[in-house]
């Protein structure tokens, strides 16, 4: 962003000036049209979108919002949404068309900024809402002092401004249908992506996702002590669900970490298709994996919606979201 302020418009800017050939030409020089991976990307972000609407509308409700818990889920599930728009939808459209940047020179780098920021925006939420979830269990006097009432919107001005900071001052990534993926340089000018390097990026993917995924084993030990706690009766049940915490936490934590290391390495060094695409997905799984996380693990959202539909609900054990517990979302991409 800081650039097109700069020079005045995206078209302007010297590493990202297309005017060596029309976007028609660029497209059949650079691009591989992909309809149906295009149309499967788009399907599979509209169709995320939608199941995300009616949990959104029961972590709004009243008993739920009050707890600093689903403040934060609500809003980790509204940046995953937008960011599914980049990652899923626009990619699908844009490589339908067999795009690349030089095709959609405008909504590529808005896309790209926007993609980065929301990625990196939402890494700093995993990681609040690991936090909170440990603070709860462990040091409740501290929790409240950082997360009761309103603080909660206090504490989430803080992603804001790192994914902000990730807009207007670092370099935003660009898409090519032909690697099926969007990389920080734009591949206009041969031999001179380094010029295009986004350390903050490299940082924010090997550094906060690996802490985050670090602070998640802590809270399955720190489940699995409270587990131990209670009585003989529940114990094979609660110790059931512990381990069905901590897998699917080391899952979303795995993926997550996975997709964070391949990002940084393509946009260094030459990787196979397969690894890169791979990358892509994982992100694409990152932001839409607490959906199905939520159904799965979260009584309180499941009951909830079964309820809106007006269904009986399902009594499924599980442990209550209200004290101590997390859906483990994700931690983190691009």
């Amino acid at each position: 962003m800081n650039n097109i302020l700069k020079y005045g418009s995206i078209s302007e800017i010297p590493l990202y000036n297309c005017s060596a050939h029309t976007p028609e030409e660029w497209s059949q020089k650079d691009g591989v049209p992909r309809p149906t991976v295009g149309c499967l990307d788009m399907a599979y972000g509209i169709f995320v979108n939608i199941m995300y609407i009616p949990i959104l509308t029961v972590m709004f409700e009243k008993d739920h919002f009050k707890m600093s818990c689903f403040k934060i889920m609500i809003f980790l599930g509204i940046v995953d949404m937008l960011a599914l728009w980049v990652n899923s939808i626009i990619t699908g459209y844009l490589a339908f068309h067999g795009a690349v940047y030089c095709s959609y020179p405008r909504l590529i780098y808005c896309a790209g900024m926007a993609g980065l920021g929301l990625w990196c925006c939402s890494c700093i939420i995993a990681m609040s809402l690991v936090i909170n979830r440990l603070l709860d269990l462990t040091k409740p006097t501290i929790c409240a002092m950082f997360f009761s009432g309103n603080k909660t919107f206090l504490v989430m001005t803080l992603p804001i401004i790192y994914g902000l900071y990730f807009v207007f001052f670092t370099t935003p990534v660009m898409f090519s249908s032909k690697f099926m993926t969007w990389f920080f340089d734009p591949l206009i000018f041969p031999d001179r992506g380094f010029e295009y390097a986004n350390i903050p990026h490299g940082f924010n993917n090997l550094l906060v996702v690996g802490v985050t995924c670090l602070l998640y084993t802590s809270l399955c030990c720190v489940l699995g002590e409270k587990f131990n706690m209670i009585e003989d009766t529940a114990n094979s049940k609660v110790k059931n669900l512990s381990l069905q915490i901590f897998f699917q936490s080391a899952l979303i934590c795995a993926i997550n970490q996975i997709a964070s290391i391949i990002y940084v390495i393509m946009n260094f060094i030459e990787v196979p298709l397969w690894l890169i695409m791979l990358g892509h997905v994982l992100w694409q799984f990152g932001h839409g994996a607490p959906v199905l996380i939520y159904l799965a693990l979260n009584r309180t959202l499941r009951n909830g919606l079964i309820r809106r539909l007006g269904f009986r609900q399902i009594r499924i054990g599980s442990y209550n979201a209200e004290r101590g517990s997390v859906n483990p979302t994700k931690t983190g991409h691009s």
